[in-house]
């Protein structure tokens, strides 16, 4: 029987997020290898994703690159993000010693427990005397995220520190250290507050923060798309776009207050946006936000040129020169002029999200080339939403594709004016981004005013009915007169006598 190793969990997780296959095609390699073990599963995969030599030797470098990052995020937080088909399949294979640690990574990892190398702090050490950490519970681009215990309020929250990748780096800690500052100024109810800022024994930086309980929005955006087969599916489901469509109105404000206070986010997408349980929706991972006018930011900016090799995907964060989330980035951010970024940069980035939530899929398909992808976005080569969503309210359409406009004078001024707009379409009223035609101006003031329409309705029909009723006596009285005319005197009356 195939054991799953713990190279084969990453690799799965490392091909989805790259989008090499579809979770289809995923589950349906995983099928096959697991009736051929022998054989290595990158190798059932590359055959699956014709992927070229080049390709795979990217591939394995990175599942590498992943293998070493585990030290400090144990293989069972990233079977999570699976879906759940693959994980049933995967699952029965893969023994408790797997999902605990990689067996070849052991011995690193008991010598870093032992040594106390910067840069690793494991499951169930302290952070702090007053911070416990128990376990991993998400990632971003610069750091990890633990669950961890607050024994001086007795209260779980989240604890964030460096990745093991970046513990060494001058450059990264003060980015590190300058998203603490940066978010715990921003006081919205969008945006997570920090409680605390300090370091573990290693001299490791942390800082603690409200723990989510929820979903990130990527999350809820695959589940609302998952199995849609037709339009029609879809358009039954326009109650449940509406929601999503008023949790993006609610990013967008907590957007525009950090704007309002000289803060660009810069890697704003789904998955930098939680869904709390109980209505709340938060902009998180503020990492590579950007202070406008701080030569501070873009010095560190500067600093932080991509290591040779980093390959991420369209859909992961990119520290370097070009710094960001390529699928979620707009040109002037692509061709990396970060000292040049306005606003209208994350206005963007949203639009990219709406698309997103739109379509189930990104602005522009993912390739490995990252310089391909970086052209087309600095052309805005972007297909219309309604080509992938045929049965998306073209109002909707093109709020999306104003906001993705290649010109940042050419989107919306501000995320407000985003928001606003799409709650005018919530409210079935015109929106500023689409010239409506006299038909669709006939068919909304018809839905927001029915009982109106329907009287004239049946006034019009009771109208048009005495019509028709009186044309048809007029004529059958006309008819009648006419034939009594044309009868031959003395016709049908008694002879005389």
């Amino acid at each position: 029987m195939a054991t799953a190793s713990p190279h084969d969990l990453l690799l799965c997780t490392l091909v989805r997020q790259r989008q090499l296959l579809t979770d289809a095609q995923l589950e349906a390699a995983l099928c096959q290898w697991l009736a051929d073990p022998p054989r290595p599963l990158i190798d059932v995969l590359g055959v699956h994703a014709k992927l070229a030599p080049e390709e795979m030797r990217r591939l394995t470098e990175s599942l590498q690159r992943q293998i070493t990052e585990t030290c400090a995020e144990p293989i069972a937080a990233r079977v999570k993000s699976l879906p759940t088909s693959i994980q049933r399949l995967l699952m029965p294979h893969v023994s408790d010693v797997a999902l605990a640690a990689p067996t070849e990574l052991q011995t690193l990892v008991e010598r870093r427990r032992a040594g106390g190398v910067p840069g690793f702090a494991p499951p169930g050490r302290a952070a702090s005397e007053r911070f416990h950490i128990q376990q991993v519970h998400a990632q971003g681009g610069l750091g990890v995220v633990f669950v961890a215990r607050d024994e001086e309020i007795d209260r779980t929250v989240a604890l964030k520190q460096i990745k093991s990748a970046w513990a060494d780096d001058d450059n990264c800690r003060a980015r590190f250290l300058l998203e603490a500052r940066v978010t715990g100024r921003l006081e919205h109810p969008g945006i997570v507050p920090i409680y605390a800022l300090g370091a573990d024994a290693t001299g490791r930086p942390f800082y603690a923060m409200r723990l989510i309980r929820g979903e990130s929005l990527l999350e809820v955006i695959e589940r609302f798309h998952a199995g849609r087969a037709t339009g029609d599916l879809a358009r039954q489901r326009i109650s449940e776009l509406r929601k999503l469509l008023k949790r993006f109105v609610d990013a967008c404000n907590a957007v525009d207050y950090a704007h309002s206070k000289g803060v660009i986010h810069r890697d704003l997408k789904p998955a930098n946006i939680m869904v709390g349980k109980y209505g709340e929706t938060l902009v998180v991972d503020w990492g590579l936000a950007k202070v406008i006018g701080s030569e501070e930011d873009v010095a560190l900016t500067t600093r932080m040129v991509r290591r040779p090799g980093d390959d991420g995907g369209a859909g992961e964060t990119v520290i370097g020169t070009t710094i960001g989330t390529p699928a979620y980035m707009s040109p002037e951010q692509a061709a990396g002029r970060n000292d040049e970024l306005t606003p209208a940069t994350d206005v963007y980035s949203l639009g990219a999200t709406l698309y997103h939530m739109l379509t189930g899929a990104l602005p522009l398909d993912s390739d490995e080339d990252m310089g391909v992808v970086m052209a087309r976005i600095q052309r805005g080569s972007v297909a219309r939403p309604e080509v992938r969503a045929p049965w998306l309210p073209r109002p909707l359409a093109s709020i999306c594709m104003k906001a993705l406009a290649a010109g940042p004078e050419a989107r919306y001024a501000s995320a407000r004016a985003l928001a606003d707009d799409i709650e005018r379409w919530l409210g079935d009223e015109p929106v500023r981004a689409h010239a409506e035609g006299w038909n669709e101006r006939t068919y909304r003031w018809i839905r927001n005013h029915r009982t109106l329409a329907a009287l004239l309705a049946a006034g019009y029909l009771a109208a048009t009915a005495a019509i028709v009723i009186g044309l048809v006596a007029w004529t059958y009285s006309e008819h009648v007169d006419l034939k009594n005319a044309q009868a031959p005197p003395g016709a049908g009356s008694p002879a005389s006598p």
